[in-house]
């Protein structure tokens, strides 16, 4: 590897912010070929096994591991995110469990900070990302997502009246991580990073969303997969992201609720159930007996 200058880094997200010269010279006289090239960026793996990331001649980036792929290489990076470089250039994007965490989050979650006065004065300020359920197989699921992303579990509080369970994270970090996605901008609503997930990343927000939001009927033999929620720009978005990934579903709808709350909706055409069932599905103990009975009548009606 020839000279070059190694810079620091100042912005928590990669390959964001100035960077600053520190003066000094890289020099290493260990060989290095190249995997692949994409454009003004080249990766690079020495006969010590790491892989460098080049721009321009110079190294941004040295990782211990790279999945190299026909179109891409993909970097772990932290906190659930992967960098991949391509011919379209190089971004940040979610992890499939981090997308999921996050899908679970915009639907039945909440990303907030409380700041109090304390009495011998000053403030408690509490950083907290929760999720929602009345299913104990759904709250496992989220705190072996948030696991595998942070390597942290949740507070479990159960309400007496209704049996809902809140699964509480107490990390600044984490709140800071989903708050720059803008995963809640604000109550009742969400948004959905798609700058940040691949085509596998977006099946699983949509899965994690829907095992949320989602809702699938059976009336007279007719079945209707839908999902609703309050905030029609995040809906927008997610019916956006369904279309990147070649569904079609139909148009949103507008309902009042008796509560004369408004709720947005749109369904998947009948013609594509089975394709999201296998491509998206959900977590939910009744999507899935449905889903599965939906399965088993396709199947016995083609023989």
């Amino acid at each position: 590897m020839g000279g070059g200058s190694a810079v620091k880094q100042h912005e928590r997200r990669f390959l964001q912010g100035e960077r600053e010269d520190t003066g000094k010279k890289e020099e290493c006289g260990e060989a290095h070929w190249t995997i692949k090239a994409f454009g003004e960026y080249e990766v690079r793996k020495t006969e010590g096994g790491e892989y460098g990331l080049i721009k321009k001649g110079i190294t941004i980036g040295t990782f211990s591991e790279a999945r190299v792929e026909e179109e891409r290489i993909l970097f772990t990076l932290s906190r659930g995110m992967l960098l991949e470089v391509s011919e379209k250039g190089v971004r940040e994007i979610s992890t499939p469990e981090k997308a999921i965490f996050m899908g679970m989050i915009a639907s039945d979650g909440s990303v907030t900070f409380r700041r109090e006065p304390r009495l011998k004065g000053g403030y408690r300020t509490e950083y907290s990302s929760k999720f929602y359920s009345e299913y104990e197989e759904l709250i496992r699921i989220f705190d072996k997502l948030s696991n595998e992303t942070y390597g942290m579990t949740s507070h479990h509080y159960t309400r007496k009246r209704n049996g809902l369970i809140t699964a509480t994270i107490y990390s600044k970090g984490i709140y800071y991580d989903l708050s720059d996605l803008n995963l809640k901008p604000g109550p009742y609503e969400f948004h959905v990073p798609r700058e940040h997930l691949d085509d596998e990343g977006k099946r699983a927000f949509l899965k994690g969303f829907f095992t949320g939001d989602g809702n699938v009927s059976v009336s007279g033999g007719d079945i209707t997969i839908r999902i609703y929620s309050r905030c029609k720009e995040g809906l927008e978005e997610l019916r956006q992201t369904l279309m990147d990934l070649g569904f079609h579903p139909h148009e949103i709808l507008e309902y009042k609720r008796p509560s004369k709350e408004t709720y947005y909706c749109f369904s998947i055409p009948t013609g594509e159930h089975i394709r999201f069932i296998d491509e998206i599905g959900s977590y939910k103990p009744r999507h899935i007996a449905i889903f599965e009975e939906i399965k088993r009548k396709r199947e016995s009606g083609k023989k």
